[in-house]
């Protein structure tokens, strides 16, 4: 990063953005947290498509340097699942999202697939309304869709395939139940 007055940090910044995921879901749960904590192994982990993977971070970049970027995490370890819990409770602020709306690289029929899979090279991004525009005409080329939006709600609600609310926890509940395996 040539300017790093660039950088932007995971923590959401503002209720009214829009939260967008950029590259696809698979169903790639294989050695992930999920199925660890429910006591499974899998096959299916993760596959690396290096020119896919390639383009988002050349676009992400481009638009980060554009200033169009509030907020950036990763989806790895606990998929979107964890990575929108940790952006609300990082910003102090709530998050209402639809998995209807994620982009799939094939078809899921399960909330809990979307939401904890691993795949590579995706990310959640925070907007602001007026970057709307501007976002998606620089990431042309790529996977990518509005899930939801910031709120000021301190509240994590989560909307499934079938548009019936599947979760809503306040953040304060997620960032403990976070710090809980850190606690001596």
């Amino acid at each position: 990063m040539e300017d790093v007055s660039c950088a932007v940090s995971m923590d959401f910044k503002q209720a009214g953005d829009l939260i967008y995921i950029v590259g696809a879901t698979h169903n790639e749960l294989g050695s992930s947290e999920y199925y660890r904590i429910h006591g499974f192994t899998g096959n299916t982990v993760p596959k690396v498509n290096p020119h896919q993977g390639k383009r988002i971070m050349e676009r992400l970049s481009l638009a980060t340097g554009k200033g169009l970027v509030r907020a950036c995490h990763d989806l790895s370890e606990g998929g979107l699942g964890v990575a929108i819990s940790e952006m609300a409770f990082a910003g102090g602020l709530g998050a209402l999202v639809h998995l209807k709306t994620v982009p799939l690289g094939e078809p899921i029929s399960r909330d809990d697939t979307i939401l904890f899979s691993e795949s590579n090279s995706r990310f959640l991004v925070e907007v602001a309304p007026e970057s709307e525009t501007e976002f998606r005409e620089v990431m042309k080329g790529t996977n990518l869709a509005a899930i939801g939006q910031v709120t000021d709600s301190k509240t994590l609600e989560i909307y499934g395939l079938n548009n019936q609310r599947i979760m809503s926890i306040s953040t304060g509940e997620l960032k403990e139940a976070w710090q809980k395996p850190l606690r001596w």
